[in-house]
């Protein structure tokens, strides 16, 4: 890893504090409220803000779903510089189960991008688990809504998001067209909105 990363990963872990909470649990918490979709996860799970320990996970995760064009890829240097805007659900062995992150482009416009689930563990409320604490982090960061680019049209209806044009998002649409200059296959997606209250 570059030291440049290591740097960034040394002050993103000692600059904020993290804010661990059990499934389940309103408490000191990232949610500020339990929600129906994380009833359904196992009550050994934890949801929190990335860590350094979770780079390499959180990259492979990522990057295998980069590889069929679903997400993006990142690079461990990326995830290391952005760590800040990385929450995960680890299991109790510290094994990530799901990620989302907040990619903000604006003071005031904020996506909830990378949310992926380890393929054998969809379906058990995780990615909306990672999904709802990025949510958090937006609020915490004064934003008041969120987009979202996914195929999964259904996860994020479940989750209160509108469809919503693109072309509302003229910074996505202007990496977009950066990112498929540089080579990268962008596959056509929904655009989602959420406002937060």
């Amino acid at each position: 890893m570059h030291p440049l990363s290591i740097y960034a990963l040394f002050v993103h872990n000692l600059a904020e504090p993290l804010l661990p909470f059990t499934a389940n649990t309103a408490g000191p918490a990232l949610l500020a409220e339990p929600c129906a979709p994380c009833s359904t996860a196992a009550p050994s799970v934890t949801v929190r803000r990335a860590q350094l320990v979770d780079v390499l996970q959180l990259c492979a995760l990522v990057n295998s779903y980069a590889a069929e064009k679903l997400l993006l890829p990142r690079s461990t240097e990326h995830i290391a510089l952005a760590l800040d805007n990385y929450t995960v659900t680890v299991d109790a062995g510290g094994r990530v189960l799901a990620c989302a992150a907040l990619t903000e482009y604006s003071p005031s416009i904020a996506e909830i991008s990378s949310v992926a689930v380890l393929r054998e563990l969809q379906g058990r409320g995780y990615g909306a688990q990672v999904v709802l604490a990025a949510e958090q982090v937006a609020r915490q960061r004064g934003f008041t809504h969120v987009f979202a680019m996914s195929l999964a049209e259904q996860f994020f209806l479940s989750l209160d998001y509108r469809p919503t044009p693109l072309h509302e998002y003229p910074e996505k649409v202007a990496r977009y067209s950066d990112l498929e200059a540089s080579g990268i296959e962008i596959l056509p997606k929904s655009c989602f909105r959420k406002a937060l209250a």
